[in-house]
């Protein structure tokens, strides 16, 4: 069976101190220095095949009992590990799921404010308010992201992000997208006259919002990488 320094050093240390004898007496016992003890012990380097027969008849044992115990020790400690594992990444899983419907919650909202704010329809039922598709009664911003389907876009661009967990990713581009909004229907009316857009460039100032985000998320992302 395997075992590494690290669990044969713990063994080592668990005989001696159950047959009361000190670092500086194996040392001597052995014609090792007791530095030599000490690192055996914190599994920095391993004793050779002569001496592990040495440490066996000192403690009143065998080599096969410690090296077969220090490896029952690895696997516990290998399924502790892997338990552990097991268990954060269930914990990765539901905090980001979590994420992914704060996420959604964020789009939803903006879908509903797009249609308080601009669906200038009053005579349509509930179901037709929000879900109308005339562009007549739709502001220009709101309904060019949503015929043009960059909403949903958008919004599936940082849900991914959230489910792989990048979390911050997917927070800034959810803020980049309502910051692009607003600014873009705020500043988006051409000079009169002019045919771009629409008469309206809100577009523009929407697309270049939302792709510094997307920029800005990455950068994020690398430095938060880069900490850990």
């Amino acid at each position: 069976m395997a075992f590494n320094n690290r669990i044969l050093g713990r063994r080592i240390k668990a005989c001696r101190q159950a047959a009361g004898i000190s670092q500086e007496k194996v040392a001597e016992l052995i014609d090792v220095s007791r530095q030599a003890v000490t690192k055996w012990e914190a599994g920095q380097s391993a004793p050779s095949t002569e001496n592990l027969f040495k440490l066996a008849e000192i403690f009143g044992t065998t080599v096969d009992l410690i090296l077969t115990d220090g490896a029952e020790d690895e696997d516990a400690a290998e399924s502790a590990d892997t338990s552990e594992l097991r268990k954060t990444q269930k914990f990765d899983l539901r905090r980001n799921l979590r994420t992914v419907l704060l996420i959604a919650g964020v789009y939803a909202a903006y879908y509903l404010v797009g249609r308080v704010l601009c669906v200038h329809y009053e005579d349509a039922p509930v179901m037709g308010w929000l879900f109308l598709n005339d562009w007549k009664y739709i502001d220009y911003l709101y309904g060019w992201l949503l015929s043009s389907k960059l909403f949903w876009y958008a919004a599936a661009v940082s849900a991914a992000a959230a489910l792989v967990g990048k979390r911050w990713f997917a927070a800034v581009t959810a803020a980049a997208f309502g910051i692009g909004w607003v600014l873009g229907e705020l500043f988006g009316p051409n000079p009169e006259g002019a045919v771009l857009g629409h008469s309206h460039y809100g577009w523009a100032i929407w697309g270049g919002v939302f792709l510094i985000g997307v920029a800005a998320g990455v950068a994020v992302e690398i430095i938060r990488a880069r900490k850990n």
